[in-house]
This record gives structure tokens, C-alpha cells and sequence, in this order.
């Protein structure tokens, strides 16, 4: 087999005239597709392929502060997004069909800015449903479009049945929707990251995301939390950090990796599949492992080896859009497309 060779392909667009991107998302199921949210509250439909932009509706309305992080998901069926504040505690569910507000979440504020917020869509009965934290320790499912209340249970206090004692942090649905991966912490403080079953939790037990049978935990003893973390298949989740080595005796350390790793693991039982070092910085799967970081821009690894076999110190890509294959980095009211051509290439 011959060397990767990836040849980079460059340009940028303009978007809105003296209005910053304060976050962009591609729409997957449609190529050259995202929507991009300004700070003024735009939300905006950019087609890169034809380079239009269509203005889809403006936020006037709830406690999202555009002043600070912001961030956009979107649902699978591309019409319901929600907009909040990455670290923060409020925000808005949207229909863009109806061009109208159908909710507002929140969270406690035990903590609240330590963590990136609890939230993501998936699919169930073919309803687009949002699962959010509501309290530190506590998940919530509602269907935005009509505002059932999916997850009712009680709130069990400390050293009762079902009391949990996670911060809840990022959530990752699988692309087929079956399980979810939180990206939170516990007291220590220390990184955990647990994953459990969504159908196991909607029909059989409102308690999966506490104690429930299919509750894993990912990866024990990590340092930090909030580190990149992406999927690599239906059942496999790929997660950066480090060993927080206060936590391990003299001879186990010895066998701990050092330093920043990536690791896959199989959400379904725990266990650990691959490990290699990695650099830290946003991380994206599509047939090789797509890391972009500040100081050294885009790097490709081979995720079976681990082995880094491309580099591109001229683009910082803050997201990927897998239909497309296109990388986008944002710089204020400019995107910048980056697409890696693959060129095959045999030595003697």
C-alpha cells in the first residue's frame, strides 16, 4: 500500500457584512449546507457550493447572551435547531419551518459554567426529540413540538436510590441515534465520561441515565473534562486526555500512557479498543482521524496505527462536514473551505 497524500484545496466567502460568526454547524444530510448563527442573532442558511446566503430568522427574544459562547445544533431533520450559550445556563429551541420559538431550557447554577451544556437532539418513533440538563445531575427529555415531558420522575436527595453524583457535561448521540456519550466530571475534581442506551432509558427505565443496566463508564481517572471527543462508528466514541496520575499507585503508572492520548472505546461494554498520543485540539472522524489544533493547524492520523501521515499548518478547521468533505474555519464575518484531495502515491 502507498503513502496518503493529501493535496489541500483553499478559498473563503464573505458573510454578512460587519456581523461576526459566533457559531457555524453543516446540515448532514445536505451537502454544502450549514447554518451559522451571528452575534447580532441571525440565524443564517450558507450553500457553499453556490456561495448564497439566506437569512432565516433573528433571535429577539429569551436570555442567550451573544456577548459570550455561543453555540447551534441542529436536528437530523434539519428544521428545529436550539441556540444557547455553550457555557452558560439558558436557551431557545426553534422551528424554522414556522419561524417560531417552541421552547426555553435552562439549568441550575451549581457549577454550571464548568461544564459545556448538556444538550442534543436525536430521533425516536420519528419524533425529534431534545434530551437537556435540567439540575447538575439530572437529564431531561422533551419533544420541543409539543412540549411533553418524556423523563417525569422524582428528585431522589443525597444517599438515596437513583442520587447521582456527575456533572453532566457534552452530549454525543451515536449517528444511529441508539446511545448517547456525557462528556462530564465528578468530584475530585476529575474527568468521567459515561454512555448509556437512549431506547433502554425512553421505554424501559426513566433512571438509565443515573444507575441504569447499560450505564458505562468510559474511562476512569482521566484529568480534564470538556476534551474533544467525536464518534468513530455506531458504538465506538473517541476521546483526548490525559491520566490524572494522582489517582494510580507507583506501578501502575508505570504502564499509563503519557501525556495527551486518544482513545476508542466500545460505549456498549467499556472497553478500551486503540490508544495512540495525540496533539489536543478539535477532533473529526471520517475514514482517517482529523485533528485541528491552535498552534499547528490541521493534522491527519492513521487511526489504526495512530500514526500522523499528513499536516496542514494553514487552516485551524472548527468543523467538517462529512458529506461535503469540506473543512470550515471561522474569522469573524469570513469562512475559510478547506477541502483535502487524496492522492495515492507507491514508492519503489
Amino acid at each position: 500500500m502507498g503513502n496518503v497524500v493529501f493535496k489541500p484545496e483553499l478559498r473563503s466567502i464573505k458573510l454578512l457584512e460587519s456581523e461576526d460568526i459566533l457559531d457555524i454547524q453543516p446540515i448532514t444530510k445536505e451537502k454544502y449546507t450549514y447554518l451559522a448563527l451571528t452575534n447580532s442573532g441571525k440565524i443564517i442558511e450558507l450553500n457553499t457550493k453556490h456561495e448564497t446566503i439566506n437569512i432565516l430568522f433573528s433571535i429577539t427574544d429569551g436570555k442567550v447572551e451573544f456577548d459570550k459562547d455561543v453555540s447551534i445544533l441542529i436536528s437530523s431533520n434539519r428544521n428545529i435547531i436550539a441556540v444557547f450559550n455553550t457555557f452558560g445556563r439558558f436557551g431557545l429551541v426553534i422551528d424554522l419551518q414556522v419561524k417560531n420559538i417552541l421552547m426555553k431550557f435552562s439549568r441550575d447554577d451549581y457549577y454550571y459554567d464548568l461544564t459545556i451544556f448538556p444538550i442534543n437532539f436525536f430521533m425516536h418513533d420519528n419524533r425529534v426529540l431534545l434530551m437537556h440538563g435540567t439540575k447538575w445531575n439530572r437529564l431531561d427529555v422533551t419533544d420541543p413540538l409539543t412540549g411533553e415531558f418524556l423523563t417525569s420522575r422524582v428528585d431522589p436527595k443525597l444517599s438515596q436510590e437513583h442520587y447521582l453524583e456527575f456533572f453532566h457535561g457534552q452530549l454525543l448521540v451515536s449517528p444511529d441515534g441508539e446511545w448517547v456519550v456525557d462528556n462530564g466530571w465528578v468530584w475530585h475534581p476529575l474527568g468521567s465520561v459515561t454512555s448509556w442506551n437512549i431506547k433502554q432509558w425512553l421505554t424501559k427505565n426513566k433512571w438509565e441515565s443515573e444507575d441504569g443496566e447499560s450505564k458505562k463508564e468510559l474511562w476512569w481517572g482521566k484529568e480534564d473534562w470538556n476534551d474533544p471527543i467525536c464518534w468513530i462508528s455506531n458504538i465506538k466514541i473517541g476521546i483526548i486526555g490525559r491520566f490524572d496520575i494522582d489517582l494510580f499507585d507507583e506501578e501502575e503508572i508505570v504502564n499509563l500512557p503519557k501525556g495527551l492520548v486518544f482513545r476508542i472505546i466500545d460505549v456498549r461494554d467499556g472497553s478500551m479498543i486503540q490508544e495512540f498520543n495525540i496533539c489536543l485540539g478539535k477532533i473529526f472522524f471520517d475514514t482517517y482521524l482529523y485533528c485541528s489544533t491552535k498552534d499547528s493547524g490541521l493534522k491527519v492520523y492513521d487511526i489504526l496505527n495512530g500514526k500522523m501521515i499528513f499536516e496542514e499548518k494553514t487552516i485551524k478547521p472548527r468543523i467538517y462536514h462529512s458529506r461535503s468533505k469540506e473543512f470550515v474555519e471561522v474569522k469573524k464575518n469570513q469562512i475559510t473551505i478547506c477541502k483535502l484531495i487524496k492522492e495515492e502515491c507507491n514508492f519503489i
